[in-house]
């Protein structure tokens, strides 16, 4: 905190107050020291020019004056040269967006330090406030500047100068201030100015901005923003790639222009200034309707007219040469509103706004998730909240473009050169039509396609919490129905009840061999298999079928019998002991039962000789 924002003590008695006039002066002086820094920069580049230049027109006022001039324009104030070519005033009023940057980072810096410096405890002095002082000691500086730099070659016009000037501050400090409110600081305002209103018209009103509600707003803004950035680099990159297809040109242009070292190096600060202005038109471009060089011409993706001769400057070596554009180069154009347009429809399709919060379990006991005030919006409410949250979006974008563009044309001369840039409300349409026509399917399918996951993966959660719950109390399946020695087990047991009809081998082990397992009777089944059919197969060599015995897991104990001595049969002893799985297989030299007829057309393999 300055000197001048500190609140020393009071020497009258009684209660201790704040001084105000200190800390309101402090911030009135923050402003004006904001301009002193953009100005005293301006002033330095122009001097470095003026005293590197082998030919210096006027003396170093004139330097200062036309640095002033500079620092003017930079706000986007219009300037008028008095000594034109054809004799008439000639405005210029295109603005260096580069130039713009600096005075609108020294004055958000000192709003944000004003607002620092404030009391939390004072009531008397909000962010508003804080705002008009700063813009306040910003405005003294400049209508200081404005006094001294009139009567040269090049001056400001006055009466745009008193319309950008405090518009540019006012915004610049406006904004900063809004984003340090508290967050319902805007719907308390809405809601007082609602209230000054008469009955009807705040009832219309109010009806018409309920489905604005804060949520969708700031939804909407991300997603603006997210598709403003990519319009812009989107400008940026086909900038850059024309530049780099017109190399020889762009380089041609500088010693055609200027002469010196001097010149070429003011030239070249000059083109880095327009580099914005020129990524900002070719955004326009990629959107459709283009910019206009003077006199009617139009540049655009669908057709380029005849422009009037303009001077060899470096940036307008990347403007298409005359003639109708081709299908490739309106795909490529295309691709970056139809890529603004995605991303603003994925931006809000996940968000809450059509999504809803994540479902979150309501009271209850039972498992599983239960419908509460946490559960995702379906059917009409969703798709209305995503039509008006993109609509939104769209009309933010396309508000952003249009002031964008506005600040990046106007005129450079009269008569042919009256405009020069695009047109504000028709790129700022073209914005809101690319993002209203892509965003909207976008979002919706993005919404439902998300509402969709969410419900299945809720579904799936709520049924192992269920399966969980009735394994826990006893119900369910047994894990132990589904090893391998149960399975051998009913195998042996379904083969035995077949009466020999079913085939005579064993489920295939883990180490490739089919039919097989480690186990001595899998090693004589080997040796049986591998010997040549020598005679038919009799009685006395089919094995003896196992005796019927229950299935352990599930018929080893009913769910409902006692699990001591009496048995689900009824009798006291168990109906029978579970068969392992060693015993569950037939041995190799077993009798086949009496009543299973023998099939002399079978054959077995003889012993192996010793």
């Amino acid at each position: 905190m300055s000197p001048l924002t500190h609140r020393g003590p009071s020497l009258s008695p009684g209660r201790r107050r704040p001084r105000l006039l200190p800390l309101t002066s402090g911030w009135l002086l923050g402003g004006a020291v904001a301009a002193g820094l953009g100005l005293g920069l301006s002033a330095v580049v122009v001097l470095l020019l003026w005293t590197v230049s082998p030919y210096p027109v006027g003396g170093a006022d004139e330097a200062l004056r036309t640095a002033a001039d500079l620092w003017l324009l930079a706000h986007g104030a219009q300037l008028v040269r008095q000594e034109a070519l054809t004799g008439s005033v000639a405005p210029v009023g295109v603005t260096p967006l580069l130039l713009t940057a600096v005075p609108v980072w020294l004055l958000w810096r000192a709003t944000r330090e004003a607002l620092d410096a404030r009391p939390t405890a004072d009531d008397d002095y909000g962010p508003s406030e804080v705002a008009v002082w700063v813009s306040g000691g910003y405005l003294l500086v400049t209508a200081a500047v404005l006094a001294s730099a009139a009567g040269g070659p090049l001056e400001a016009e006055p009466v745009s100068a008193a319309c950008h000037l405090p518009l540019f501050a006012l915004l610049v400090t406006g904004l900063c201030a809004v984003r340090c409110l508290p967050p319902h600081a805007l719907a308390r305002s809405r809601a007082g100015l609602l209230a000054r209103l008469p009955d009807p018209a705040r009832t219309r009103l109010r009806a018409a901005l309920r489905p604005v509600t804060r949520e969708r707003v700031i939804v909407a803004v991300q997603a603006a923003g997210t598709a403003t950035v990519v319009l812009c680099a989107g400008g940026a990159a086909l900038l850059a790639a024309a530049l780099v297809w017109n190399a020889r040109a762009v380089f041609g242009s500088f010693p055609q222009f200027a002469g010196s070292a001097s010149g070429y190096l003011g030239l070249l600060l000059l083109t880095v200034a327009l580099l914005p202005n020129a990524a900002l038109w070719a955004a326009s471009y990629v959107l459709g309707p283009g910019f206009t060089l003077g006199a009617g011409s139009v540049a655009g993706p669908l057709a380029t007219t005849a422009a009037p001769p303009l001077p060899p400057f470096p940036l307008l070596a990347a403007v298409p040469e005359e003639g109708s554009g081709s299908v490739p180069e309106w795909c490529l154009t295309g691709l970056v509103p139809l890529l603004g347009g995605l991303l603003c429809g994925w931006w809000v399709g996940r968000s809450e706004v059509a999504v809803g919060p994540e479902s979150s379990p309501g009271p209850g006991s039972g498992p599983g998730p239960r419908p509460g005030p946490g559960r995702a919006p379906r059917g009409g409410p969703v798709r209305r909240a995503t039509v008006v949250t993109v609509l939104l979006a769209a009309v933010f974008c396309g508000a952003v473009m249009a002031l964008l563009t506005a600040s990046a044309s106007g005129p450079l001369g009269d008569g042919a050169l009256a405009h020069v840039g695009p047109r504000w409300w028709q790129a700022g349409g073209a914005a809101c039509a690319w993002m209203a026509a892509v965003g909207l399917p976008t979002a919706l399918w993005v919404g439902w396609w998300t509402r969709y996951r969410t419900r299945r993966a809720t579904a799936a959660a709520a049924q192992a919490v269920r399966a969980a719950v009735l394994s826990a109390r006893g119900y369910g399946p047994d894990p132990a129905w589904h090893t391998d020695e149960v399975r051998r087990a009913r195998w042996s047991v379904m083969k035995s009840a077949s009466g020999g009809l079913m085939p005579d081998f064993a489920p295939d082990d883990f180490d490739g061999h089919r039919g097989l397992e480690r186990s001595a009777a899998g090693e004589a089944e080997r040796e049986r298999r591998s010997t040549p059919p020598s005679a038919p197969r009799t009685d006395a060599d089919r094995p003896a079928p196992a005796p019927e015995r229950p299935l352990p897991g599930r018929d080893a104990v009913a769910p409902g019998a006692p699990r001591g001595g009496t048995s689900p049969c009824g009798d006291t002893p168990p109906c029978g002991d579970v068969p392992s799985p060693a015993d569950a297989r037939p041995s190799a030299g077993a009798a086949p039962p009496a009543d299973v007829p023998a099939r002399p057309d079978e054959t077995v393999p003889a012993a192996p000789a010793k």
